[in-house]
């Protein structure tokens, strides 16, 4: 049975990461192939404020991440990552743009405690 959800939602790691480029690399066992993901599509959970999502981000190799995908040729790769959530949630968000109040560490919003 295919890990892929109807969001298109993975669990992964961060493959490579070029930060002088600002680009890099996921992997996730639910994709036939590698991730290509810009640092935009890095996803920064910060307080009313925060000035954390704005400007540059990086990712650090061997990095977990959670993160959306399409299928879109970007640079070689067949997938390209839309949002990049830095650490690995504990189960799939409801809906990418709802925000919430209950988070995990890192992790996209509307996450709680049992595995994608």
């Amino acid at each position: 049975m295919s890990e892929r959800t109807p969001d298109h939602v993975f669990t992964g790691h961060v493959h490579e990461w070029h930060s002088e480029e600002g680009w890099g690399v996921l992997a996730s066992p639910a994709l036939p192939e590698m991730t290509w993901a810009h640092f935009s599509s890095i996803e920064i959970i910060g307080g009313i404020g925060s000035t954390e999502s704005e400007g540059f981000r990086e990712l650090t190799a061997g990095q977990s991440v959670t993160f959306s995908a399409e299928e879109a040729e970007q640079d070689g790769f067949r997938w390209r990552a839309l949002r990049v959530w830095p650490g690995a949630v504990t189960q799939r968000p409801h809906s990418l743009g709802e925000r919430t109040e209950r988070r995990h560490s890192n992790g996209p919003p509307g996450t709680r405690g049992s595995h994608i």
